[in-house]
């Protein structure tokens, strides 16, 4: 019971920076946009670290290169049909007409993208913990910096098209709160299961996800902002900041 409930607990704090990126929106007339270049290369840093330094390498002492390169390409692949299938406006200095209906119709596609995206985060920190508690924190805490920015894009137009604060409050924790619905599941198959080829394949799986994230979403919108010396900075801080927390939790 515990080996599932942990993981939940995790994946619900993760999935609450969501709304904390909302309430941040609703705070803030306008973040800046250096401010912005800077967090998400942070956390685009966090991620690749997470993905590589830890679910890669743990994966890698459980199977084989050609599975190892075969669900890593899996799980990419995967993000990249949620990315054509469902609709997912990311967040980007580029404005629409102005117009609320169509703000409210953007806000509404957002957080449907936003949502359903969670999904395979929540099992990505169900895969970690099963395999090793400490993993599963280093990625819960990635995951966190990542939502954030998703809860500032989901706010967003809904601000704009004049939606009530607390409604907007309410649609960003609400879309956070796929992530710990999917590690609960995921944390009782993986915990029935329990075979060390299938608790690899879920941590190689989730490093395939986790770095498409960031390669499709995190790092080319923190350049859009302009800011290009500030994203790198970011970025290699984000990197040394997971270091820190792998040792610390090790």
């Amino acid at each position: 019971m515990t080996t599932v409930l942990e993981p939940f607990l995790l994946s619900l704090i993760a999935g609450m920076a969501t709304g904390i990126g909302g309430i941040i929106a609703l705070l803030l007339r306008r973040v800046g946009d250096r401010v912005v270049s800077f967090s998400m290369g942070f956390a685009s840093g966090v991620m690749l670290m997470v993905a590589f330094n830890s679910l890669f390498l743990e994966a890698e002492k459980l199977l084989t290169h050609v599975e190892l390169i075969a669900i890593f390409s899996l799980g990419a692949v995967i993000m990249i049909v949620l990315d054509l299938a469902i609709p997912h406006i990311e967040l980007t200095r580029r404005k629409g007409n102005g117009k609320n209906e169509r703000m409210l119709r953007t806000g509404v596609l957002i957080a449907v993208g936003i949502t359903l995206h969670n999904l395979p985060e929540g099992f990505v920190v169900a895969a970690g913990y099963t395999y090793m508690p400490s993993l599963g924190v280093i990625i819960a805490i990635a995951i966190m910096l990542h939502n954030i920015p998703e809860g500032v894009a989901t706010a967003i137009p809904f601000r704009e098209a004049g939606t009530k604060p607390s409604k907007i409050a309410l649609i960003t924790f609400l879309s956070g709160l796929a992530e710990p619905i999917a590690a609960l599941v995921g944390a009782v198959v993986l915990s029935a299961v329990g075979t060390r080829i299938v608790v690899g394949y879920s941590l190689v799986f989730a490093a395939g996800v986790m770095t498409y994230i960031t390669a499709d979403e995190l790092i080319p919108v923190a350049h859009e902002y302009g800011f290009k010396h500030t994203v790198s900075v970011g970025l290699l801080l984000g990197i040394i900041f997971a270091l820190l927390i792998d040792v610390l939790l090790s």
